[in-house]
């Protein structure tokens, strides 16, 4: 699902109540392809879709729909017509639009007919009838619940017609990549050719070893081998859980810190839940005190006390009573 809007009008923060409402997280920054879970037999993957021509056009050709954020304060611009234009050069794909900025209107009549005006010229564009969703004003830096609800409820419901050119082509949807290239070869040469590992949901049909591939932006390459993995962002139906305490995983954002794993340019980063960190209770041996460089009684006594303080289940405020 492509989100698209000219320059200040809601586009992150619309990804973000979105991904709230279906996964009960706050998202903290916007980057990269976002996978959610919606429902049992269905994932959504959100991706911002940039202002510049060439980025337009990229994006139109594996958008299965096309949310439309339009400053109602301000109507259609030039921008947005172009971006239907390629849309259907494109094999128009399915088109939602969406009013932001409406709380800057204090008439009421004024904005009744600003919501009839811009229907209109968007039914035009598009087909009579097409969805036009209202994002009235913020509530605590996110849009109402209640408006979200409805928006994701007409996106859970919506049927996608695949293109017969995608089917009979394979492309794949980068959500991350790693640079693999030994480092003796850049440390004798900076300027080197680089070995990429990409990663992504593949679509369309398979895709072969040795397959010529267009990456966008970079140019023509030829793919030097190709991995099946397992799911990050697997369907519950599918899910194997290897007990009752598994929780289902209802997202996969690598690059927008959401999750287990974080990926930037300089390292990966594993986040763990500090109630998820446990110690091991092993007994002290004499043998353990050698090793740990402890040769008095005083701090083997200090030691076991530290570490019995990682098996209080309350906290150092409750211990103390008044």
């Amino acid at each position: 699902m492509l989100l698209w809007q000219y320059y200040e009008v809601g586009k992150s923060l619309v990804i973000k109540s979105l991904v709230k409402h279906y996964t009960k997280h706050n998202l903290p920054e916007v980057q990269g392809p976002i996978t959610i879970v919606s429902g049992k037999q269905r994932r959504l993957q959100f991706v911002e879709c940039p202002n510049d021509i060439n980025g337009m056009i990229d994006a139109a050709k594996y958008a299965d729909l096309a949310l439309l954020l339009i400053d109602g304060s301000y109507g259609f611009k030039m921008e947005t017509f172009e971006f239907l234009n390629i849309l259907q050069v494109h094999g128009f794909p399915k088109v939602m639009g969406v009013l932001t900025h409406l709380d800057k209107f204090k008439d009421a009549k004024k904005l009744k007919k600003t919501k009839q005006r811009l229907k209109h010229r968007f039914w035009t564009e598009i087909y009579d009838g097409a969805k036009l969703f209202y994002l009235s004003g913020l509530i605590h830096g996110k849009y109402a619940k209640r408006e979200i609800h409805n928006l994701a409820r007409f996106i859970s419901v919506m049927k996608f017609h695949p293109l017969s050119w995608r089917v009979s082509h394979p492309y794949l949807l980068v959500d991350r990549f790693e640079d693999v290239t030994p480092p003796e070869r850049l440390r004798l040469n900076k300027k080197c050719d680089r070995n990429v590992t990409v990663y992504g949901y593949l679509r369309g049909c398979n895709m072969k070893k040795g397959t010529k591939v267009h990456i966008a932006g970079v140019g023509d390459y030829i793919v030097a081998g190709i991995t099946g993995l397992a799911d990050p962002c697997p369907l519950p139906s599918a899910a194997k859980k290897k007990g009752l305490r598994d929780k289902e995983k209802l997202f996969y954002a690598p690059m927008s810190g959401l999750g287990d794993l974080l990926y930037d340019k300089d390292a990966v980063y594993v986040n763990i839940n500090d109630h998820l960190v446990q110690f091991s209770k092993a007994e002290f041996s004499k043998a353990d005190d050698e090793n740990r460089g402890v040769t008095s009684k005083g701090q083997r006594q200090g030691c076991d006390r530290c570490y019995q303080l990682s098996f209080i289940p309350a906290s150092v405020g409750n211990c103390f009573h008044s």
